[in-house]
C-alpha cells in the first residue's frame, strides 16, 4: 500500500508498506525494483508536462533529459512488516548480503538497506495504541502461549475490546480464531470482541481436541493392526493380493503395502509388520502359527 505524506500542506515522501507473512528471500530486490519503477514514474509525468509546456527547448541538456537541471522528486521509503509465526526474518536486509563478490569490487558496488520492522526483533509493543499492538503481541508469543496469557490478563481492558478491523488482523495474520460468540456490544453501541475469552476457549478447546485425537488415533491403530492379521492369515493360505483386497473389501494398494512390509518383516508377527508399516524396524520374527 502507497501513501503519500503531507506535513503543512506540502507532500514531504511516499510511504510503501510492504505486509509479509513469510521470509521473501529476495524482497531486497523486490523493494529495489518498485522504488525505482515509482522513481521512474514521476519522471516521466515530469517529462509529459514539460512536453505539454515545451519549456525545455532553450537547453539541449535538459530537452534529453526530460527534465529540468536541479529539478527533485519525492522519496520514496518502503517499510517491510514482518509478521511470520514461524520464526524471525532470517534472509538478506541490504543488496551486498545477495551478492557473491570480492572484497576488491565491494567498494565499487552501491548497497541498499531495506527498513523491517520484524515483530520477533521487539520484546514490547507500548508504542502502539491502536489494534496493531495486539497483533504484534500475538506474533511476537505465539509460540509462548503462557506469555502471552500474561500480556493479556496484565492489558484486560485493551485484549477484551478489540475492534472488527484487528479481529479481522489477527485471524488473517496471526491464525488466531475468534469466534462470533466472543462479541459484545460496547457503552458507546459499538461492537467489540473479547479476545480473553476467546483464547480461554481455544486452550480448552485443543485440549478436548488432543483428547478426542488421542482415542480416535487408538482406534485406526487397533484396525490397521487387526487388518495386517487378517491378511498374514490369508497370507499362509498363499492367497494374492488382488483376492485378499476382494475378500477383505480393502484397497488393493492397502494391501500390496501391508505385503510388502511382511516381507521386510521376514514374519507374520502383526506388531512387528505395523512397525515397519509405519516406518520402525522389525525386531525378532516370530512365525504365525
Amino acid at each position: 500500500m502507497d501513501k503519500a505524506r503531507i506535513w503543512k500542506g506540502k507532500v514531504i515522501h511516499i510511504l510503501a508498506v510492504e505486509n509479509q507473512l513469510y521470509v521473501d528471500y529476495h524482497m531486497v530486490l523486490r523493494n529495489m525494483l518498485s522504488e525505482s519503477l515509482n522513481y521512474h514514474r514521476q519522471w516521466k509525468r515530469k517529462k509529459a508536462e514539460h512536453d505539454r509546456e515545451k519549456d525545455l527547448k532553450g537547453s539541449k541538456d535538459e530537452f534529453l533529459s526530460g527534465m529540468r537541471k536541479g529539478e527533485k522528486f519525492l522519496p520514496v521509503i518502503t517499510l517491510v512488516v514482518y509478521c511470520g509465526t514461524e520464526h524471525p526474518w532470517d534472509g538478506a536486509r541490504r543488496l551486498h548480503d545477495l551478492l557473491d563478490m570480492d572484497d576488491e569490487i565491494k567498494e565499487f558496488i552501491p548497497d541498499y538497506r531495506m527498513n523491517l520492522y520484524d515483530c520477533h526483533e521487539h520484546d514490547t509493543f507500548e508504542e502502539y495504541h491502536t489494534g496493531l499492538r495486539q497483533l504484534f503481541e500475538t506474533v511476537r508469543y505465539s509460540g509462548d502461549k503462557e506469555k502471552l496469557k500474561r500480556i493479556m490478563e496484565e492489558n484486560r481492558e485493551a485484549y477484551s475490546s478489540i475492534d472488527s478491523e484487528t479481529r479481522e488482523l489477527l485471524e488473517a495474520v496471526a491464525k488466531v480464531k475468534i469466534p462470533e460468540n466472543s462479541k459484545k456490544e460496547e457503552e458507546d453501541g459499538k461492537v467489540g470482541f473479547d479476545m480473553c475469552k476467546a483464547f480461554e476457549d481455544y486452550r480448552l478447546e485443543g485440549k478436548m481436541e488432543g483428547k478426542i485425537e488421542g482415542k480416535i488415533e487408538g482406534k485406526l491403530e487397533g484396525r490397521q493392526e487387526h487388518l495386517i492379521e487378517l491378511v498374514c492369515k490369508k497370507l499362509l493360505k498363499d492367497k494374492p493380493a488382488s483376492m485378499i483386497a476382494d475378500e477383505l473389501e480393502e484397497k488393493p494398494e492397502e494391501i500390496e503395502r501391508i505385503i510388502a512390509a511382511q516381507k521386510e518383516a521376514g514374519n507374520y508377527d502383526a506388531g512387528q509388520i505395523y512397525k515397519v508399516l509405519n516406518g520402525g524396524t522389525a525386531e525378532v520374527a516370530v512365525p504365525l502359527t
